[in-house]
């Protein structure tokens, strides 16, 4: 157990350091071609926001709910009206849907839930009954058995080396301001960091587990649908805020019991992801521009909307590339679907005659990404007050996967008003946020914008509409459509291959001490 310990504290000081390194290569620049501005045959700015607001009025588009099904066939409907071939590709999965929870102590009183936790478990109306335990580390959940488990999840604040485990920093744009601030907190990360915290608690025999957004406010810790990347795990747990967590861990060194409920329906449930392809001039070769459909709000996912806009305007022109426009699900339950990446994963791997090269298939030169358009910046207040606009954009993290994607992109936001380009590489390449990270995997480059926002996985009143800024989705779709017409117009030899991550490590850290 001791020399377990001590690999596994070696291995996080070895990978702190390889992030800490700066080991890039030389950047290869290429020319670019001269292309037309696409953009005059964009929908205009208006219709983009028509899709934006009509996605949102569906509601939270859970995964394989039924207000995602309408979402889905509503895009579908649109692609049709574009002129385009749409076609399905059908999942069934286990959809869990939360229908009532709640926390109360041994004398009634009743303790306030944030969240339920996702595809957790269920119990039946009269809930789970059982000591509290507080728990100072989720690592070993022994010491609840038999017992509620209570323990805190602490947000990531990223530091420079932290940020640095997850990206190369390539870019600012267009100034230092779109960087990380020192100690900047990133609720989606947290949740997400643990993904086996209930199945240990499960094989421990504890009954149940809260779960404590530590230092959010209570209005960000509110209706949070996190994480979004665990199976179901039958063992019911609840989230709860910072408040309620210490009057939980009074409770739990009183001795004091309390009651878990949370009663939730598993069904068998359908879901389509859709594609829809424009044909090119030259055979062999595509494009892929993909996105997910499914989410909790009116930033995520609304993703689609810049997809439509995209292939409205390129029908209208002629293409070098066949340009596939792929719309997965499955991002909110990720497992279900894939056992390795993201959603769009389960479609790269059932259609691989348009993008993997092999025989007589088509190869992918390059993907491009678009989810959460047009995001504001909203923060916790002083003092952990209730979120608020903080009159900024929301800054843009865009993934770019080799050099000369990354020369693409620099050259698609040139002259943009609105701007806060976080330009990033991946450090390791498991370590990829967003729908991008599945042609990345399967070694296609690409250009991805996966903004994160706080409220990004937050259910909100109207989906928090009033969050987006029409302009600055537009603008964002401006630049793919640049961006995607430069990568059109480029050989492949130009584009090149996808950057690999550091899928090693050690060997990497190795070779800078002994090079």
């Amino acid at each position: 157990m001791q020399a377990r310990r001590w690999m596994g504290g070696l291995a996080v000081a070895a990978a702190a350091a390889t992030a800490a390194l700066t080991l890039r290569g030389p950047r290869r620049r290429v020319p670019l071609p001269a292309v037309d501005d696409v953009t005059p045959l964009l929908p205009d700015q208006d219709q983009l926001w028509h899709w934006i607001e009509a996605l949102n009025a569906f509601g939270p588009r859970l995964t394989a709910t039924p207000a995602h099904a309408q979402a889905v066939d509503y895009l579908a409907g649109e692609l049709e009206a574009l002129g385009l071939q749409v076609h399905r590709q059908h999942h069934r999965i286990q959809r869990w849907t939360p229908q009532h929870c709640a926390l109360r102590l041994d004398d009634g009183a009743p303790v306030e839930v944030a969240a339920p936790y996702p595809y957790s478990g269920q119990t039946d109306a009269q809930g789970v009954h059982g000591r509290l335990v507080w728990l100072d580390s989720a690592k070993r959940m022994e010491p609840a058995r038999d017992a509620i488990a209570v323990v805190r999840i602490d947000p990531v604040a990223l530091s420079r080396a932290k940020a640095a485990m997850v990206f190369q920093r390539r870019d600012m744009l267009p100034d230092a301001g779109a960087g990380f601030a020192r100690g900047e907190v990133v609720p989606v990360l947290a949740p997400l960091i643990d993904p086996t915290l209930l199945e240990r608690a499960r094989k421990s025999g504890v009954r149940a587990v809260v779960c404590v957004f530590g230092g959010l406010s209570e209005g960000l810790a509110r209706d949070q649908v996190l994480p979004f990347t665990t199976p179901w795990r039958d063992c019911p747990a609840l989230w709860v805020g910072e408040q309620a967590g210490e009057a939980l861990r009074t409770a739990a060194h009183a001795g004091r019991s309390a009651t878990l409920v949370l009663q939730a329906e598993r069904t068998a449930a359908g879901t389509d992801a859709l594609h829809a392809v424009l044909p090119g001039t030259t055979r062999g070769e595509s494009i892929l521009i993909n996105t997910h459909t499914d989410g909790p709000n009116a930033c995520e996912e609304n993703g689609g909307a810049g997809l439509l806009a995209l292939a409205a305007a390129f029908a209208q022109r002629p293409r070098r590339r066949d340009m596939v426009f792929v719309f997965a699900s499955g991002h909110f339950q990720i497992p279900q679907f894939t056992d390795h990446g993201q959603a769009t994963m389960a479609w790269l791997r059932a259609h691989p005659a348009l993008w993997d090269g092999q025989g007589d298939h088509a190869r992918a030169v390059a993907c491009l990404t678009l989810e959460h358009l047009g995001c504001m910046e909203w923060k916790d207040g002083p003092g952990r007050g209730e979120p608020r606009a903080t009159g900024r954009l929301e800054r843009e993290i865009v993934y770019a996967t080799n050099p000369a994607m990354e020369q693409v992109y620099r050259a698609a936001v040139a002259g943009r008003s609105k701007l806060r380009s976080l330009v990033v590489a991946p450090r390791i390449g498991e370590l990829f946020l967003g729908e991008g990270a599945s042609p990345y995997l399967c070694g296609i480059p690409g250009i991805g914008l996966v903004p994160g926002p706080d409220y990004l996985c937050q259910q909100l009143p109207g989906g928090g509409l009033e969050r987006l800024d029409a302009g600055f989705a537009w603008q964002q779709v401006c630049s793919f459509a640049k961006a995607l017409a430069l990568v059109d117009a480029m050989d492949a030899a130009a584009i090149g291959a996808a950057t690999p991550g550091l899928e090693k490590p050690w060997q990497r850290l190795r070779a800078v001490f002994t090079g």
